[in-house]
């Protein structure tokens, strides 16, 4: 079985943020190659790592990956994953130093504080990989003084003698309008509102256009009232229980839902009411497991499904319109002994 360490190494090298649950998260900046000419020495191009205690929300990431390579299913991994993070601050808590190999030394200072070093012999970036350090030996090159030195002749006309300095003047003249419409186009017109720019924007004698609204009264709105009758004419054909178009007039048709046998009042068929939130207990990389978690949450009771979208594959136990209902989603996962988060669609 492959162990938790060595799935948190796999995962650092192909994702900038990693977060082991309960225990901290690890933050992975990338260092350019660098050059140390004192030492003689080409350090290749590595993956700096920083540790975060207060990471410890799961996001799914080492556990999906975890029950992926071993064939587990979610639950016997979230065991195992709390069992391994348990450890580690059980060891940290007595003072003990925690080494994960190819990540560092985590060890536990007087004031309570984790500290992590990284293991500096393994790099941790894939475009790197069996890359080692050069070394070289540093070459000083010395500025000889030519033995004859030559001064430039100066004349009456420098400018006819030496046409760089006309350049240079014919430069700042090119640049000075667009040096001055750099400053008036964004300040007196409205481009950084509008976006648009208009010939007229190049013109500094043109002032702003102020804009003004005016109010405009809007006709009530007249409500409809459907005639039964004329509703059961046009609608005898219709099935009950199934939905039927009405033709109020030229311009308007209602969906209207045919009653059945035991009520007398036409329903207008209203559109369902689309979920706001969904609360997640689970990601995962492979379907087979996802399914087989969701058959699971429905033979407990709960409408769970798999949410569509990202690059693992979510299960949710339930969808919600309002905060009450997700509350009430929330506390009955607990009350089995798992636990979510709360996604906003």
């Amino acid at each position: 079985m492959i162990p938790f360490e060595e799935v948190i190494c796999q995962l650092i090298l192909r994702h900038n943020c990693v977060v082991v649950p309960h225990f901290g998260g690890f933050v992975s900046k990338t260092i350019a190659a660098q050059i140390d000419f004192e030492k003689g020495i080409i350090q290749a191009p590595f993956k700096q790592l920083l540790f975060n205690r207060n990471l410890i929300n799961d996001d799914g990431l080492v556990l999906a990956e975890y029950a992926r390579l071993n064939g587990l299913y979610y639950q016997e991994g979230a065991s195992q994953l709390v069992q391994f993070t348990s450890q580690l601050n059980t060891d940290l808590s007595h003072g003990k130093q925690v080494s994960i190999p190819k990540l560092g030394i985590f060890s536990k200072d007087a004031d309570g504080i984790v500290r992590f070093e990284q293991d500096r012999h393994f790099n941790l970036l894939l475009s790197s990989y069996g890359l080692s350090n050069v070394t070289f030996v540093p070459n000083a090159v010395q500025e000889e003084t030519p033995i004859i030195q030559f001064v430039p002749e100066t004349t009456e006309d420098q400018t006819i003698k030496n046409p760089t300095k006309f350049w240079k003047y014919a430069a700042a003249a090119c640049l000075l309008p667009f040096a001055f419409y750099s400053f008036w186009i964004p300040m007196k017109t409205d481009v950084l509102h509008s976006g648009l720019i208009s010939y007229k924007d190049f013109n500094p004698l043109r002032g702003k256009v102020s804009v003004r609204y005016a109010k405009k009264q809007l006709t009530p709105f007249n409500k409809i009232v459907l005639n039964e009758s004329k509703i059961e004419e046009q609608l005898t054909a219709v099935e009950p229980g199934k939905i039927g178009l009405y033709q109020y007039d030229e311009s308007t048709v209602f969906a209207v839902k045919v009653p059945r046998a035991e009520t007398n009042a036409f329903e207008v068929e209203q559109a369902p009411i689309q979920a706001s939130y969904e609360y997640i207990v689970g990601c995962f990389s492979d379907e087979r497991n996802a399914n087989n978690f969701v058959q699971k949450l429905q033979a407990d009771g709960f409408n769970a499904h798999i949410l569509p979208g990202g690059t693992l594959i979510r299960v949710s136990a339930g969808s919600a319109a309002n905060q009450s209902e997700i509350q009430a989603i929330q506390s009955k996962v607990s009350s089995k002994g798992m636990e979510g988060w709360i996604c906003k669609l």
